[in-house]
């Protein structure tokens, strides 16, 4: 899926940045893993703490003290920010729990991806109960892809 995604995104001519939390750079490795990757991929942060969600990519404090950094929310808000600091057609945000912890204000194990292009934000909530954490970040990683495929299928250049 990854392959594809990539072939898709140099078929039309477009740029792609990662923000991760619970992935830690997975999802971003499976783009430069393919040979080129140079071509699409703008860059990447690992913001897996608050701290660094709000001095790497600029999300406000309040609303992860309000919403918790595992939300809807704070995933669109990492997007748009990778998308704005990288010059990115494409950004990703990913935030969740992999286990076996939770973040502060949070009860279940999951992950909210975000994925932004032009005025287009799709996001999805995955529930990883009964998953071990390498396979929630595998997952996890798994949906992104799926949607960016998605995403790409629909874009003509």
């Amino acid at each position: 899926m990854t392959q594809k995604v990539f072939k898709k995104l140099v078929q039309n001519g477009l740029t792609i940045g990662f923000a991760e939390s619970m992935t830690g750079g997975f999802s971003a490795f499976q783009m430069i893993k393919n040979p080129g990757a140079s071509k699409v991929i703008k860059g990447s942060i690992i913001a897996y703490s608050d701290h660094e969600k709000v001095h790497l990519l600029g999300i406000d404090p309040l609303l992860i003290q309000t919403l918790s950094s595992v939300s809807k929310e704070v995933s669109i808000e990492m997007a748009k920010s990778i998308q704005k600091l990288l010059g990115a057609d494409i950004g990703v945000g990913i935030t969740g729990n992999a286990g076996p912890a939770f973040q502060a204000g949070t009860q279940a194990h999951e992950a909210h991806i975000a994925i932004i292009y032009q005025q287009e934000i799709i996001h999805e909530q995955i529930n990883l109960s009964k998953l071990s954490r390498f396979k929630s970040i595998r997952r996890t990683t798994q949906c992104v892809y799926e949607h960016l495929d998605r995403l790409l299928s629909q874009i003509s250049r």
